[in-house]
């Protein structure tokens, strides 16, 4: 988690969730946005940004055990979940992994960008696929920017990331 200095006026934290191959940064301007009494809390996954060294999750159920241990000394306030696309089910699982433990739940889920979670995916796996392959299909997707898909070196660290974050979907079972 990326965290700033404790505003003592919090009264909400929000935890936010990235998109697949996305990473905390792209939440770095919501507390502008935000009353000061909301305390944006972007969570950092491995593989990504300043954790681009460690390993990413391939599979939904380990990261989200792992989240609800590391995120539980920042659930001492109300809290909610926010979560985009693979954010969006992360944060869903993680609600229901804390319902599970019997700990305290958060306040409001919000979700945007990904399907409810007991539909079947329409789209053929990807996260298998030999590189050339997989990097077509996410062209085909059409989330990426071209030149970033066009630079071999970025794609070279980019492809763990995104096959991991692929996997995290499509092995998903609710």
């Amino acid at each position: 988690m990326v965290r700033r200095p404790l505003n003592p006026h919090t009264r909400l934290r929000l935890f936010c969730f990235p998109y697949a191959g996305g990473g905390a940064s792209i939440f770095r301007t919501w507390s502008q946005s935000l009353p000061p009494e909301v305390d944006v809390c972007p969570v950092q996954l491995p593989g990504r940004e300043s954790r681009l060294r460690e390993p990413p999750f391939d599979r939904l159920l380990p990261l989200v055990r792992t989240l609800a241990d590391v995120l539980a000394p920042y659930m001492d306030l109300p809290f909610a979940l926010y979560g985009y696309s693979n954010g969006a089910l992360m944060s869903f699982e993680l609600a229901r992994e804390l319902r599970r433990r019997g700990m305290r739940g958060p306040v409001h889920l919000f979700v945007a960008a990904c399907p409810a979670p007991h539909l079947p995916d329409k789209d053929p796996p990807i996260h298998a696929l030999p590189d050339v392959e997989l990097i077509r299909e996410i062209r085909r997707l059409n989330g990426t920017p071209e030149e970033i898909l066009q630079n071999e070196e970025l794609m070279t660290l980019l492809i763990p990331l995104l096959r991991a974050d692929s996997a995290i979907h499509e092995t998903y079972v609710y």
